[in-house]
């Protein structure tokens, strides 16, 4: 039982957010694969079956966290599949599955670009995207026509999405394009510095500001938003890789002016990502306390929250009051056993383990009255007892 513990806190470490993450396609594999095609991404294939532990991990603490939606969603048609369901059993024909999870990169027209056997953490399930992405880098199918002088709309635009896709350079491509006064119409423009406005601090992402109710007008909200999001990102780890506040600054204030309703959300998080890299206490904790504000009493985002103060600064003892308030909060939101857990791991952080083994006892006497399996409470009880002083 104690070792059943083990893995509470293994998912307390490991976790963060989970709210916002991968949307799946809902349709056949099949379907995804002309979808693909359609619009030159890769399908993520999560090959799964209910019965699977690690899948449900993934599928309850990777799958759906913010980070991993805000790639996945931008760069991969994404798919689950029950490979024992019909559809499943269908794919597994074509791509034998052995053990599970299985994650496939698959392109437009069903080649296997890349397979993944084991449950994955957020940033290696990220990595192995990235990767993915790279392998199925198209720009030198067009690098040459491009070259060689062809400079239609159709080769360019194609040119720098490709680029974007395998995270190579773009920019000056775009800029050249643009400068040559193409021949194009107005939405084809639209379309092109969408596309190519990669990063927020830069002119091309001007353009997409001043002609948001055009381009919106073109591709809808949500794609012109998204398309926003990843460029604010992409400044915000600028401002981390070069340690400029100001650039971080640029990238909250276009954030406001792009996709003003998740604005604040954006502003409060991308202030904990800058200011916990370089030790700031005071702003990040301004960061979180933003956060909380923005989101009330959203449980998700108060989990993030506490692990990510549990991470990066164990031990500053206001912050870790702060996450043991808000890590309460979701334990009497959720009543579940991973929320006790949590509460109770950051309770033993905090030297409070007595009133952790009180929380977990009485926990445990509400679940034997509603009849509820008890040896994940009974191996949560062990393992504070041994933390006992």
């Amino acid at each position: 039982m104690k070792h059943l513990f083990v893995t509470f806190i293994i998912v307390f470490i490991v976790g963060t957010t989970q709210s916002q993450g991968i949307e799946f396609f809902q349709g056949t594999w099949k379907d995804a694969l002309a979808k693909a095609k359609a619009e030159e991404k890769l399908v993520f294939v999560d090959a799964y079956a209910k019965w699977c532990g690690p899948c449900k991990v993934m599928a309850k603490n990777v799958f759906t966290q913010q980070k991993v939606g805000d790639f996945f969603n931008a760069n991969f048609i994404n798919l689950k599949l029950d490979m024992e369901e019909s559809d499943g059993v269908t794919f597994g024909h074509v791509y034998p599955v052995s053990a599970y999870p299985t994650l496939l990169f698959l392109d437009g027209e069903g080649k296997l670009v890349k397979k993944v056997v084991g449950g994955q953490q957020v940033e290696g399930l990220i990595s192995h995207g990235e990767d993915a992405n790279k392998k199925n880098d198209k720009s030198r199918k067009f690098e040459e026509k491009y070259l060689a002088g062809d400079r239609s709309y159709d080769l360019v635009y194609a040119y720098v999405k490709a680029l974007n896709a395998a995270s190579k350079p773009s920019l000056k491509i775009s800029n050249d394009y643009l400068l040559s006064n193409p021949d194009i119409t107005e939405n084809q423009k639209l379309l092109f510095i969408l596309e190519a406005a990669t990063e927020a601090d830069s002119k091309l992402f001007d353009q997409v500001i001043s002609n948001k109710s055009k381009i919106i007008a073109v591709t809808g909200k949500k794609t012109y938003e998204d398309k926003c999001k990843s460029a604010c990102q992409a400044t915000v780890a600028k401002a981390v890789n070069f340690e400029m506040e100001s650039m971080l600054t640029e990238a909250n204030s276009k954030a406001k002016k792009t996709f003003p309703d998740d604005a604040d959300k954006f502003i409060a998080k991308s202030g904990m990502s800058y200011y916990k890299t370089f030790r700031m206490e005071s702003p990040y904790t301004q960061s979180y306390k933003s956060l909380v504000k923005s989101a009330g009493k959203d449980p998700e985002t108060l989990i993030y929250i506490v692990k990510d103060i549990n991470k990066n600064f164990k031990d500053n003892k206001k912050m870790m009051a702060d996450a043991s308030e808000y890590a309460e909060v979701v334990w009497e939101a959720k009543k579940d056993l991973e929320s006790l857990g949590t509460f109770c791991s950051i309770l033993v952080s905090i030297n409070e383990t007595e009133k952790a083994i009180k929380v977990a006892k009485a926990a445990r006497e509400k679940a034997e009255k509603a009849g509820v399996e008890l040896s994940g409470y009974d191996g949560l009880i062990n393992y504070l007892n041994s933390k006992k002083a």
